[in-house]
């Protein structure tokens, strides 16, 4: 017998059939088919043949076959012009067929009223199909008769054309990306752009599909809001603690503290007028660029934004727009948050945040003497063996505190001598008749002398007790005798502590007005609030957008979330000071900012409200999520009670105040900022196991920093942006509105996303980023902060810009408000 087989050659992941007839000679004892003779084949590869038909699915038809005189039962498969036939019962060979000069015909017998012939030039090939019903061979003697290898070339075309000018998903992770969520984002702004790229070797045009969608945070407002809240209670309480004083601090002091007080108000009236206007305020949910001035939208961050893209369905990547955290509204004639610190003149140690710190630190402890005071009433009424344990660890308890109270007292410079001073006054106050409260009844060295000798006592009472094995009576005074000697210590750590506070408190107001730095150092105060407020509704928003992304999972376990923050200020005038209050800021959101997810209280919860509660130094954000989300988070990140956000900030000036900045300001305050930014983001890399492609990339950016960590070197740039992705981390970009710089910063960084998805050449690349520039979001992002559609760029600025920072002409403007 002679029958037809093919060979098929695959060609850049598409099939391409080249159908060559070709002699093969049946036989019967084979399990294979194999070829006899052939002019135009090198092998025999019916075999592959039949693999590559098992790999595309099921078999189409069940039928009764007639074939040299047999018949049985088989299963059908035609794929473009090939057709098979599988023996389903009896082992059998499989049958191939080539549908070339081939005709079909009904087949009517009395056996069978449902057959059709399929003949070959060979009548001893001709094959008989019978079908259960006049609709199936129907369609199947339509299939047999329109099959042929030009029908299979125009399906190869169109496959082909469908690859080359389409864009194909390539597995099941490339599908559409989930729709912007309502839960979190609000007012998305889709804009779909389609690239004919041009191909080599003759081949059509590529289209590639392009989505990007912008949308505004709903936190923008609601975390601010609720931050100036927390401020404005902090701030009232330690007024009130400050008024207490004025009737019991020396005369000398009075004034030092109505300057501090005249401070404390005027911040307090500044939050308040802030809470006001955010709870008032109606209009959209984003800080256009037009208000970066306002004092009341000083707690919120400018034009903040999520921007997402996607590439043909497959590849995808949001980043986070907005204006610098920096408080602009308060000016900077003195510089940012950094040189202000620097030139605040008095300790370290009553500086805000170690001031706060070391302040819950002695409050915590006096929590900590409350709660063994409690154990030892209510745990004593036990068993003689349980009171001997009980005595050794409130023992224990008793010297950690005292030497957590030493620790405390030496980090503070000076205390001693103020609490002396309190000291002094009170017996003087004494003296004179007057009826006071001793609020330091000794100076905190004497206290020290004299706890450190109960705990001697205490020692060895303790140890005593634990050998006594006498009457019961003797056992009994011993006990009380280490009962009293545990109230008394617990007493004079209760009143150590509470005299450390005392004295602490009266020696910032000395230290301030000692040095007139009152007003400098509750401006530090509210400028660090304001900062830090923006610096956590970012970061929040990056956090629930991690969430919906996807959280970063290093071996099995939920990491800290790494924030690149990456902004384009110049080191010159307020941008300087800009880039001064971002750098502090991101630093105070690491050191002073925990988040935690939880489950949303309802299932109808269609926004994003976070809880916010803490102390100044240690402040908690509880971001709730929908229980569908919750419940598919990892087992890992559920189980965490806590979330840090790792900050790395970096920033490069591209403007022409940049070159004027690094002509006569120097290039130390970026090179700082940098050098920290690599190095905390290879600090991050070498916590985890992480991929070699991603600590490639952090080297990259550090060899990058250390070559030329200035000077508008943007290679620092590409490498972080590229490092965060590897990192599975979050990207900020910013600049002083958001809006210019920070547009063509995102339409870079969609532009490498293409680059490596799509291959594209270096003037492709130019083109496909100048079409986004010039009819993406960005644009639109424009309208919305200053009604115009157009950059604010001027002729004389772009000559100072890297060529990859220009936006093409027509699509900006001298003179538009920023």
């Amino acid at each position: 017998m002679e029958e037809f087989c093919c060979r098929i050659n695959f060609v850049k992941g598409t099939i391409e059939s080249r159908l060559e007839r070709v002699s093969c000679k049946h036989r019967a004892s084979s399990a294979r088919l194999r070829r006899i003779s052939s002019h135009f084949m090198e092998e025999d590869n019916a075999h592959d043949i039949f693999k590559w038909f098992s790999t595309l699915g099921s078999a189409q038809q069940q039928v009764s076959v007639d074939f040299r005189d047999e018949t049985y039962n088989a299963e059908l498969t035609l794929r473009g012009n090939l057709l098979t036939c599988v023996s389903t019962i009896d082992a059998k060979v499989p049958l191939l067929f080539v549908i070339e000069g081939a005709t079909v015909r009904k087949y009517e017998t009395k056996d069978s009223s449902f057959a059709c012939l399929v003949s070959f030039p060979d009548p001893a090939d001709n094959l008989i199909l019978h079908f259960d019903s006049e609709k199936d061979r129907e369609c199947w003697m339509v299939k047999i008769a329109t099959c042929s290898h030009q029908m299979v070339r125009a399906q190869l075309d169109e496959t082909a054309y469908k690859f080359y000018t389409m864009g194909t998903k390539q597995d099941g992770d490339a599908e559409e990306s989930k729709s912007i969520n309502s839960f979190y984002l609000t007012n998305p702004h889709t804009v779909n752009h389609n690239f004919a790229l041009s191909q080599q070797n003759y081949l059509p045009a590529r289209r590639v599909s392009f989505s990007e969608t912008m949308s505004e945070s709903k936190l923008s407002i609601v975390i601010p809001l609720e931050l100036v809240k927390l401020y404005k209670k902090w701030i009232t309480e330690f007024a009130a603690l400050l008024e207490s004083r004025q009737r019991r601090w020396p005369s000398f002091a009075i004034n030092g503290l109505h300057d501090v007080l005249r401070e404390v108000r005027e911040n307090s009236e500044t939050l308040e007028q802030c809470a006001e206007f955010l709870q008032n305020y109606s209009g959209p949910p984003f800080r256009k660029s037009m208000e970066k001035h306002r004092v009341a939208f000083a707690p919120v961050p400018t034009n903040l934004h999520v921007h997402s893209s996607i590439v043909d369905q497959r590849a995808s990547q949001s980043v986070i727009s907005c204006g610098t955290a920096s408080c602009l509204p308060l000016r900077f004639q003195s510089g940012g948050l950094t040189r202000l610190l620097t030139i605040l003149e008095i300790s370290q140690s009553y500086h805000d945040f170690n001031f706060f710190s070391n302040r819950q630190a002695a409050v915590d402890l006096k929590k900590y003497i409350g709660q063994l005071n409690h154990r030892l009433e209510v745990e004593w009424t036990r068993d003689v063996e349980a009171r001997r344990l009980l005595c050794s660890d409130i023992s224990a308890g008793i010297k950690d505190t005292y030497e957590r109270l030493k620790e405390l007292i030496e980090s503070v410079a000076d205390v001693e001598n103020y609490a002396d001073i309190l000291v002094e006054d009170e017996k003087r106050r004494l003296f004179l008749g007057q009826n006071i409260e001793k609020d330091v009844p000794d100076g905190l060295q004497n206290q020290l002398d004299t706890i450190d000798a109960m705990l001697v006592s205490l020692s060895t009472k303790v140890a005593v007790m634990d050998r006594i094995e006498d009457e019961q009576s003797k056992s009994e005074v011993y006990e009380k005798s280490v009962q009293d000697a545990i109230c008394v210590c617990l007493d004079a750590l209760l009143v150590l502590a509470e005299s450390f506070l005392q004295a602490q408190l009266f020696g910032l107001v000395t230290e301030l007005h000692k040095h007139s730095m009152a007003h400098l150092y509750f401006h530090i105060q509210i400028r660090t609030d304001f900062v830090l407020s923006q610096a956590i509704t970012i970061a929040a928003t990056a956090v629930v957008d991690a969430v919906y992304r996807g959280w970063p999972i290093f071996d099995g376990f939920a990491g800290d979330l790494l924030l690149t923050i990456f902004s384009f200020l110049s080191a010159y005038g307020d941008e300087k000071g800009m880039a001064e209050d971002a750098w502090e800021a991101w630093r105070q959101l690491e050191s002073r900012v925990t988040f935690c997810l939880v489950r949303a209280p309802s299932q109808v919860c269609r926004t994003c409200v976070p809880l916010l509660s803490g102390a100044r130094t240690q402040i908690s954000v509880s971001i709730p999520l929908p229980h569908s989300i919750y419940d598919s988070l990892p087992a890992s990140l559920k189980s965490r009670k806590s979330i840090s956000v790792r900050c790395a900030y970096f920033n490069i000036g591209v403007n022409h105040e940049a070159t004027l900045g690094q002509s006569f300001g120097g290039v130390a305050l970026e090179t700082s900022i940098n050098q920290e930014g690599a190095e905390r983001l290879l600090s991050y890399s070498n916590r985890y196991t992480v991929e070699q492609s991603a600590r490639d990339a952090v080297m990259e950016l550090v060899n990058a920093v250390a070559s030329e960590p200035s000077r508008k070197n943007l290679a620092i740039y590409e490498w972080a942006m590229a490092s965060c992705e590897s990192l599975k981390g979050q990207a900020v970009i910013c600049c002083k509105s958001g809006k210019d710089r920070t547009g063509m910063a995102v339409t870079i960084e969609q532009g490498r996303l293409l680059r490596e998805t799509c291959g594209l050449n270096a003037a492709q690349l130019q083109e496909v980023i100048a079409s986004l520039r010039r009819d993406g979001a960005r644009r639109e992002n424009c309208r919305k902060n200053v009604g115009k559609a157009m950059y604010s760029f001027s002729p004389f600025q772009m000559h100072f810009l890297p060529k990859v920072f220009r936006p093409p002409s027509g699509t900006y403007a001298q003179g538009v408000a920023s």
